[in-house]
């Protein structure tokens, strides 16, 4: 089994079905990654890092989930699309796979959630990689965030979905190519008889409605701090506008043994697929059980 043909599982939980791929097979041996997606996004946005590390150095399985209101998984009630509820949902997901203990890579919503797992599930967490947030998020970056999602509409082909990716991320991804923008296209967005459309619910834009630069959200280094006996790997975009330098050097200091790779000619968040970055952390996993 290889990641271009991953297995998609289903699994009921509070009244929704949900869904994810499931990458190689859970009996393999090593800790599996459990891959948490961005907020828009979903499990096809881990297809070429999981491909990586199957054919890499350092191959394990690979599981990556649809939240609530994304990808295969049930649209539900907008209220609910929040990390806690979230968080209940993928801990249904790991309990129906028999996972009892992992590796963590969660990328931006998905390091968010991870900093209340560690609290409430901290038994799960072998190791955690946080793909480019912690627990201080820019302003900068959530409105820009805020910007695009539940604004992009019907697009009429795929061109114009890779033409909308590349539009929103060039300025801070430069490093990328036509083939990187057209593969981030076809993770995030679905083709219906209508046309093609981002997929997801555009409701989640509702959850946003309240960011507002004169009221900074609430920061998470009392929940970052739990990490601290737990092997951890930061990855930064380079030109990340929601995790500064700042917040990085400060993250060292509360947890001394991160290691921490800022990835350059990358903004928010960094394509795990891409450049070494699957062999760092395949790596930092291998690491750990060893």
């Amino acid at each position: 089994m290889t990641a271009a043909d991953p297995v998609s599982f289903r699994y009921d939980h509070d009244g929704l079905a949900l869904a994810g791929r499931l990458y190689g097979r859970l009996d393999e041996g090593p800790f599996p990654f459990v891959c948490l997606p961005g907020l828009t996004r979903n499990s096809r946005d881990f297809d070429g890092f999981a491909e990586a590390i199957r054919a890499g150095s350092f191959s394990r399985p690979v599981v990556a989930f649809d939240y609530r209101g994304r990808g295969l998984s049930d649209r539900a009630d907008p209220a609910t699309y929040t990390l806690p509820v979230e968080m209940a949902d993928i801990i249904a997901g790991l309990a129906h796979l028999g996972i009892a203990r992992a590796v963590f890579v969660g990328t931006s919503r998905g390091a968010l959630m991870l900093h209340l797992l560690v609290a409430d599930r901290r038994d799960l967490l072998a190791g955690v990689v946080l793909n480019d947030a912690g627990p201080r998020l820019e302003m900068e970056g959530l409105l820009a965030i805020k910007a695009y999602v539940g604004k992009t509409g019907t697009l009429p082909n795929w061109q114009a979905a890779t033409n909308r990716v590349r539009d929103i991320n060039a300025e801070t991804f430069p490093a990328l190519s036509h083939v990187d923008f057209e593969r981030m296209a076809r993770a995030n967005f679905v083709e219906t008889p209508e046309g093609v459309v981002p997929d997801y619910d555009q409701r989640l834009a509702d959850g946003l409605a309240g960011i507002d630069p004169t009221h900074p959200l609430s920061e998470l280094w009392d929940a970052f701090a739990a990490f601290r006996d737990i092997p951890l790997l930061l990855l930064r975009g380079e030109h990340s506008r929601l995790l500064s330098r700042q917040t990085v050097e400060r993250m060292r200091q509360v947890h001394p043994t991160m290691q921490a790779v800022e990835v350059p000619g990358q903004g928010h968040a960094p394509l795990l697929e891409t450049g070494d970055l699957p062999a760092r952390i395949g790596a930092f996993a291998a690491s750990i059980e060893s």
